[in-house]
C-alpha cells in the first residue's frame, strides 16, 4: 500500500454507523437513511435497515435523535448487526 491512513481507503464515503454500509447518494439506502447531526457539526448516518432494527430492539420505540447518537457514541449500535438486540 501507499502508506495512506486506512481510512482514506474505505470506498464507503457515506457508512451507516451501526452496520457501515454505504448510503451516500446513489446507494440504496440514500432515500431512507437517518443523517444524525453533532453539536460540533459532524454527521453520522444510520440506514434504514438499522435503524428499524433499533426500533425493534426497543419494541418498536423509534428513539429520537438524541438517544441513537448516544448509542452510536457508545458503540451500542453495533450490536444490532450481531443480534444482540440490547438497544
Amino acid at each position: 500500500m501507499n502508506g495512506a491512513p486506512m481510512r482514506y481507503l474505505s470506498r464507503n464515503l457515506e457508512p451507516c454507523a451501526a452496520c457501515g454500509e454505504e448510503t451516500a447518494a446513489g446507494s440504496v439506502f440514500f432515500s431512507d437513511r437517518r443523517v444524525i447531526v453533532y453539536a460540533d457539526g459532524s454527521t453520522a448516518y444510520v440506514c434504514t435497515l438499522c435503524d428499524q432494527q433499533v426500533a425493534a430492539a426497543r419494541h418498536g420505540q423509534h428513539l429520537d435523535d438524541d438517544r441513537l447518537r448516544d448509542l452510536i457514541d457508545n458503540a451500542s449500535a453495533a450490536g444490532i448487526t450481531w443480534g444482540r438486540g440490547s438497544l
